[in-house]
């Protein structure tokens, strides 16, 4: 039972990250006026591995592998529903949300590995 409730809160955890870095990260490239698309992309899909490996119980490599692909899903259908007219003619937002996430992950597996030891604790 505390395996599951805490994979619960994690969820619940990287969830609300996820809406509260995208929005912030809309902000930022607002503000700034850069290219919103790619930054929300790449922030979002940073800060939701690095919040799964971190909050997840159990299992953090795994479960940040997960919500990578979940992410990545997401970010695709994301980029279809919301095509601004500035990304028509291109998929580079999407390939800069894919590259962040899994930079993310692959820092989170180094990190692991030399602290950790084991891939699947």
């Amino acid at each position: 039972m505390n395996q599951a409730l805490g994979f619960l809160i994690s969820i619940l955890i990287v969830v609300f990250v996820f809406v509260v870095s995208a929005t912030a990260a809309g902000l930022f490239a607002e503000t700034l006026g850069l290219w919103k698309k790619p930054i929300i992309g790449a922030v979002a899909a940073a800060c939701v591995v690095f919040s799964a490996y971190v909050s997840a119980p159990r299992f953090k490599l795994l479960s940040a592998a997960i919500w990578l692909i979940i992410g990545a899903i997401t970010a695709w259908v994301l980029s279809s529903i919301f095509m601004y007219a500035e990304d028509a003619a291109t998929s580079l937002p999407l390939y800069v949300t894919y590259t962040s996430g899994l930079l993310t992950l692959m820092a989170c597996t180094i990190w692991h590995k030399k602290h950790i030891g084991e891939v699947l604790r």
